[in-house]
């Protein structure tokens, strides 16, 4: 009798386990319609798991029903994970190309562990290095990267700072909303003039549809369409508080012909309000976008150093000019 009930109780917390897993892999697909259904496409690795977890108990207890449930929800959402583990593009002649490191980190606001932060940058060494939510507190601390980085821009209103080893030139600020948008220079690598953009998007639920209205203009205008009419190679860094497998994320890609540097990598998630350094509690919301030319040498993440986010760093090649 106790094992009856104890196999009853279990039935029924897996089944609700599948409902929710296959429910919310669904609704992903529906990220056009509503801010909520959006922000579900960015947990793909969690309703992997859901489902595996329950498809392994429904092996055990031979329920066919549940079995093909939990095993379609499993199949959806390796379709959309395993090709980021995959195609990773060839560098050939890497003779021909100039390296460049950039880093990206949201610092959060009211997090302190500036020394780490620091010493990090000190330790990667970057060519560029951009913190996002970098209130006053963080510019007094970040003053101690002057010496290796003299190039500097600051966008208060956006809280956005921009540490680099080459000249920043032809600075600008485009603001989607109030407080969010991109800082974009142009820098010379070898002989090659290249677009960057420091950028970090409002995130989807915490202004609203409102603010949800103002991120999908972002990437669509700010980033998708700018790139798009660029006669230029260009780097997109920073928090776009969108997965990949946004609909939004996909129609920046098309329009603007960027990639994604951790092509091939893996999904490398990067963002959790309670561990990001644990990557089933995470979601990929921040990227290093590339024009099609450059390269891609490494991308990786950083330690946990007291943000909800982890650092980014790519390793990029710059072609040089064909003669």
């Amino acid at each position: 009798m106790f094992t009856k009930k104890r196999n009853g109780v279990g039935h029924y917390c897996f089944a609700g386990l599948s409902i929710g897993a296959i429910a919310l892999s669904v609704a992903g697909y529906l990220g056009r319609l509503n801010l909520f259904l959006e922000f579900a496409s960015g947990y793909k690795l969690q309703f992997l798991l859901m489902a595996l977890c329950s498809l392994v108990y429904f092996l055990l207890t031979r329920k066919k029903l549940w079995i093909a449930i939990n095993l379609f929800c499993v199949l959806l959402n390796l379709a959309e994970i395993l090709p980021w583990y995959f195609n990773q593009p060839e560098i050939a002649n890497p003779q021909q190309y100039q390296p460049l490191k950039v880093f990206s980190y949201n610092v959060l606001w009211e997090n302190k562990n500036y020394a780490q932060a620091i010493a990090l940058i000190n330790r990667e060494q970057p060519d560029i290095a951009i913190f996002q939510e970098a209130v006053p507190h963080w510019n007094s601390e970040l003053i101690a990267l002057k010496s290796s980085y003299p190039y500097h821009l600051r966008a208060k209103q956006l809280e956005i700072e921009v540490y680099s080893k080459l000249p920043l030139n032809k600075p600008q600020i485009k603001l989607y909303g109030t407080y969010r948008g991109l800082v974009i220079a142009e820098i010379k690598v070898g002989d090659r003039l290249v677009k960057f953009a420091a950028t970090h998007a409002y995130p989807q639920l915490y202004w609203g549809p409102g603010g949800w209205l103002i991120r999908n203009q972002h990437l669509k205008i700010g980033i998708g369409e700018y790139v798009h009419n660029l006669n230029q190679p260009a780097i997109i860094l920073g928090d776009l508080n969108v997965s990949m497998w946004s609909p939004f994320y996909h129609e920046m890609i098309e329009r603007s012909g960027l990639r994604n540097a951790r092509q091939g990598l893996g999904i490398l998630p990067t963002h959790s309000i309670i561990a990001p350094q644990f990557a089933a509690l995470s979601a990929p919301i921040d990227h290093c976008l590339v024009s099609s030319e450059i390269q891609v040498k490494n991308f990786k993440l950083g330690p946990a150093i007291g943000s909800d986010h982890l650092p980014i760093i790519a390793e990029l090649l710059i072609p040089f000019k064909q003669s």
